[in-house]
């Protein structure tokens, strides 16, 4: 793969690969940092690029793989800090912020999944991913897939219906 072709490989794929990364690490600039550091990853191996069936589902992997490590570090995220980041980003009335609490109640409903129904729910609901492209990029097959995102839906359903 030459320079060129990486570049608009970069151009289409960084858009999905940060906001992949930035709902796992929570902060922009360690999300920016996970798509850099992926980025120059593939680059290394650009060679081998070429015989991926496909080098989204590979780069969408190798985030969540990144973004794992990260999450087992000391430096993952918190729930103070998705509320301040919430909380600086209000728009104007009563609804806003209703819809920003929504937000941030769901995004915690989400963060109690288990780790494998947050990462399809996010890849299908929120990125808008094949339930195909998401078993190759978790490297599971479609039925999981699609028990995992089911199970996901009812828990966050259920514990909307609570509220």
């Amino acid at each position: 793969m030459d320079k060129t072709s990486f570049n608009q490989l970069m151009t289409h794929l960084r858009p999905k690969l940060y906001r992949f990364a930035l709902a796992f690490v929570g902060r922009t600039d360690e999300a920016e940092d996970v798509v850099q550091e992926i980025g120059i990853k593939l680059w290394e191996r650009r060679g081998e690029l070429d015989a991926l069936r496909s080098v989204e589902a590979y780069a969408m992997s190798a985030v969540r793989n990144r973004c794992l490590d990260y999450a087992r570090s000391p430096h993952s995220r918190t729930d103070e800090w998705i509320e301040a980041h919430d909380a600086a980003h209000e728009q104007t009335p009563y609804k806003s912020v209703e819809q920003s609490d929504m937000a941030a109640f769901v995004r915690r409903l989400i963060d109690r999944l288990p780790e494998q129904q947050q990462m399809v729910i996010r890849l299908r609901d929120i990125e808008g991913y094949e339930l195909e492209e998401i078993a190759e990029i978790l490297g599971m097959n479609g039925g999981t897939v699609r028990t995992s995102l089911s199970r996901a839906r009812q828990k966050i359903r259920e514990e909307l219906l609570k509220q």
